[in-house]
């Protein structure tokens, strides 16, 4: 890939339909009786039907799509290894450390009890590690993440890792390079399955959405060619092959595929996505991600007992106030710290 990368509207609009889709199943499904964690929210069920959002997970294969996009372009602009990981640590350490300690604050002070984690559980979480391998070497089982979607970011972190290590070694080749290793994350998912360790030291659940990513970095860079385009249709092939065989399912796949797509390769702006509006939810997604859950609910928790039709209420305004607080932290604590850090970067190495 040859070609500079700009910020896309259209691909800020793209993360914030990934961002909602996600929060609508943490608070419509998953903290409720119709999901997987506690029944943690005042309202019970009361907004499980809602549509899709019971396949809100998918938002974060959504977002998977736009990382692969982003960090081609962010390699192609890295001049080495080095100062490639400077700026992903500038793009997500000081949000994470503000977030983080928000989060950890709120549920010591607030609650729930089930959300109370320690400074060990607070630390490793910062660190991007995930605790059940430091507790296991600590010696101190049961320890969580500080927010449950923090899962995500020790995926983005192993991609990263991979992307960078390919993409040095390869140079001009890194399609093929990565195309190789999406080849081999199918081998090993189809022999050793997708629960085995080593599928998931791979993240070979994942890795499908960073090559849809890639594969249209390198389209709107190059044009639709034959290697980008093959890369591509690969990308595609798995996720819907690992994908569970139910119609809304694989419907829901489909927008993740193609919303990305049409955002991605678009050289015009796209309709509802490239709003201004949208693209600043989008811009501070990150933010959001990190505190919607956890935090979300601590404040919920605050607020005492709810019944559901004032739960629901509450949640909104909550959810409301971190959306905008998360905006407040993107443009006046993020992107100023960025832009003042960033030049650190590029200063020669003493000498000794």
């Amino acid at each position: 890939m040859s070609a500079a990368a700009t910020r896309y509207d259209a691909v800020d609009g793209v993360r914030t339909v990934a961002i909602l889709w996600v929060a609508i199943y943490h608070y419509a499904v998953f903290w409720t009786p119709a999901g997987k964690g506690l029944e943690l929210v005042p309202y019970g069920d009361a907004l499980a039907c809602i549509p899709w959002a019971q396949l809100g997970h998918l938002g974060v294969s959504m977002f998977f799509v736009v990382s692969g996009f982003v960090i081609a372009f962010s390699l192609e602009r890295s001049t080495s290894a080095r100062d490639f990981a400077g700026r992903r640590m500038l793009r997500l350490w000081p949000t994470l450390l503000l977030c983080g300690t928000l989060t950890f604050a709120a549920t010591s002070w607030f609650g729930p009890p089930e959300l109370v984690r320690g400074p060990v559980e607070y630390a490793t979480s910062l660190m991007f590690l995930p605790p059940e391998h430091v507790g296991r070497a600590l010696g101190l089982p049961g320890l969580e993440w500080l927010d449950g979607a923090y899962w995500s970011l020790w995926v983005e972190v192993r991609f990263y890792g991979v992307a960078a290590l390919l993409f040095w070694l390869a140079r001009r080749r890194f399609l093929l390079a990565w195309t190789g290793f999406a080849l081999a994350c199918a081998a090993v998912q189809g022999v050793l399955g997708a629960d085995h360790a080593v599928s998931g030291l791979l993240f070979t659940e994942f890795q499908p959405f960073f090559t849809l990513g890639i594969a249209l970095a390198a389209m709107r860079a190059q044009g639709v060619k034959p290697g980008p385009l093959a890369l591509f249709l690969l990308g595609a092939v798995q996720a819907i092959a690992y994908a569970p065989p139910e119609v809304g399912h694989l419907a829901a796949l489909l927008v993740v595929i193609g919303l990305p797509s049409l955002a991605c390769l678009s050289r015009r702006p796209v309709p509802v996505l490239s709003a201004a509006p949208v693209a600043r939810i989008g811009r501070a997604s990150y933010a959001y991600y990190l505190l919607h859950q956890n935090l979300g609910l601590a404040l919920l928790a605050g607020l005492g007992a709810l019944g559901a039709g004032l739960g629901i209420v509450a949640m909104l305004a909550v959810q409301a106030a971190i959306l905008a607080l998360s905006i407040l932290l993107t443009e006046r604590v993020e992107v100023p710290l960025r832009q003042r850090l960033r030049p650190l970067l590029s200063r020669p190495r003493a000498v000794a």
